[in-house]
């Protein structure tokens, strides 16, 4: 009830929802790279795999020779051949 009164007011005022709420946000580049905002923490990293916590869910990113080039508290990027995003 709390986070649809937040949403609601974010609506009404016309704020970004991922930063009020503190959502997932994924931007792909291409097939290469994606870019992941919002995230809490590294659960799993393999150069086939990486399990990420973000607030509400975990994400699963599939695929071959993947490497996190950058991360910061606040986002990461993830470079390799990426077959696949899935939310948990």
């Amino acid at each position: 009830m709390l986070e649809e009164s937040i949403e609601k007011a974010a609506s009404t005022l016309k704020l970004p929802k991922d930063v009020v709420l503190g959502e997932v946000l994924v931007s792909f580049l291409g097939r290469h790279s994606v870019v992941i905002e919002n995230y809490r923490s590294i659960i799993m990293y393999t150069d086939s795999f990486i399990k990420l916590q973000a607030k509400n869910c975990r994400v699963n990113i599939s695929g071959s020779r993947l490497i996190i080039e950058y991360y910061t508290n606040e986002e990461m990027k993830i470079n390799g051949y990426i077959k696949s995003l899935e939310f948990e």
